[in-house]
């Protein structure tokens, strides 16, 4: 399991690649991301919610309702032109750090 400390600045990148992939509610979000990291990042609703809400703010994301086949509604995200451009950015400067911590590590 990644340390929590070491994801604070991937996270938000992840969540916002996640949305881009499909329109996602809080807790699918959750779910398909410890999917796609094979279980070594595992984070709560609690804290995906206020990524959610900053993303939302920025204009990055908007929410929607969407009833479910159990008539229960569930906010559904789903990224904006915006959110596009954000993501773009957020990975070429992810990328940029990669490259340079590789160089410290030897890898």
């Amino acid at each position: 399991m990644i340390e929590r400390e070491m994801l604070k600045g991937v996270l938000k990148i992840l969540v916002l690649k996640l949305i881009d992939s499909e329109d996602l509610y809080g807790y699918a979000l959750v779910k398909k991301l410890n999917q796609w990291t094979d279980g070594e990042i595992a984070i709560k609703e609690g804290t995906l919610y206020p990524i959610l809400h900053n993303f939302e703010q920025s204009q990055d994301i908007k929410g929607y309702w969407k009833e479910s086949d159990t008539g229960r509604k569930r906010k559904y995200y789903q990224i904006t032109k915006q959110g596009e451009h954000t993501l773009i950015e957020l990975t070429k400067k992810w990328r940029n750090l990669e490259t340079a911590t590789n160089k410290v590590l030897g890898g």
